[in-house]
């Protein structure tokens, strides 16, 4: 008996779907396997959260030789590491004149009213840069961000500069102001900040000791997925949960902190945590250095760090903005990240 195309091809869509459970898939509107209230109802979210986050310690314990003991405490305990005074004077004002004096390709992406800008520092621009280049070359900072991060691959790094109320938009806030989790699994972010960092330019905000998959946490996270599918708030739907005050102060120590700090400070966070893009004014910035790294979360292994891999990962991400533009130029429209005119931050 023949069969017909269109049953092929929905099994087809459910082996994906099946093999995306294995992966960082997280989406339960795109997924209804992920997305199922059913399965969900049996653990299957909560089994996902609670297996990354295991993983990752496993991973993490088989890089954490060099790194100095109080960091790793500190990035268990609390989900962040933070050094103030980071760097040299002398090297952060060369780090500073460098970064103000490059021309290069800047893309944008539009969210609420905010624009963010960002350089990224792909193998051939940070030839360019030396300073930036020695800044993240330096062993110590490679070992706490593998460590960090779970996985020896080191993490895309951006020059970024965030533009608060540079958008007028009546449709919708910022949605990185708005407290949030980033995905079901451990996720290394880091800033270098370049300039101070207060109220008026909107620090990041962080729920201590939110960075775990602790019982009022799993329980959130088994609650939340029950509805996530049909949520009207679509990043919930897309697998990164939205968080309200009062649940802030139940999944971490002390609630949302705001993270004021001068500049040249480092600061490395897990984004499983809670956290949040803090409210700015109107016409302010923050300019850093920032990186972001995830991996499968289900893989036993660290990787091994190969230098070509982390140049790679760059080719990658290019490539994939060269499609985006095409695909929406073809439409009429900007990708998402989209390059502007402007060529310096």
């Amino acid at each position: 008996m023949a069969v017909a195309p269109g049953a092929n091809m929905q099994g087809v869509k459910v082996l994906l779907w099946l093999g995306e459970l294995f992966t960082g898939a997280k989406s339960f509107k795109a997924n209804p396997i992920i997305g199922s209230e059913r399965l969900n109802r049996y653990g299957l979210h909560a089994a996902r959260v609670w297996s990354a986050y295991w993983m990752s310690r496993l991973r993490m314990a088989m890089l954490a030789s060099g790194v100095p003991k109080a960091d790793r405490a500190q990035f268990q305990r609390f989900g962040y590491v933070l050094k103030e005074n980071y760097l040299s004077d002398q090297q952060f004002q060369a780090l500073i004149r460098e970064i103000g004096a490059y021309e290069g390709e800047i893309r944008e992406c539009c969210q609420g009213d905010t624009n963010t800008h960002r350089v990224l520092l792909a193998p051939e621009v940070v030839e360019q840069l030396p300073t930036v280049k020695a800044v993240l070359e330096d062993s110590a900072l490679k070992r706490l961000f593998r460590y960090c991060a779970g996985h020896a691959r080191l993490p895309i790094c951006h020059i970024e500069n965030v533009h608060n109320g540079s958008r007028d938009s009546v449709t919708e806030r910022d949605p990185q102001k708005n407290l949030h989790v980033d995905t079901f699994q451990p996720t290394m972010k880091f800033w270098l900040y370049l300039e101070d960092v207060t109220d008026e330019n909107g620090p990041f905000v962080f729920v201590p000791g939110s960075n775990w998959p602790h019982r009022e946490r799993l329980k959130w996270e088994y609650q939340m997925s029950l509805r996530a599918r049909e949520h009207a708030d679509r990043y919930t739907a897309r697998g990164s949960f939205r968080v309200s005050q009062e649940e802030a102060e139940r999944l971490g120590e002390g609630g949302p902190r705001p993270f004021r700090v001068k500049a040249n400070t480092l600061l490395i966070a897990n984004t499983f945590g809670v956290h949040a893009r803090g409210n700015a004014e109107p016409g302010s910035s923050r300019l850093a250095l920032w990186g972001m790294s995830r991996t499968n979360p289900f893989l036993p292994l660290p990787g091994l760090g190969f230098d070509y891999l982390n140049r790679l990962q760059y080719r990658v991400l290019q490539r994939m903005r060269r499609q985006e533009d095409a695909k929406a130029a073809a439409k009429g429209g900007q990708s998402s990240w989209h390059v502007i005119e402007q060529r310096r931050l």
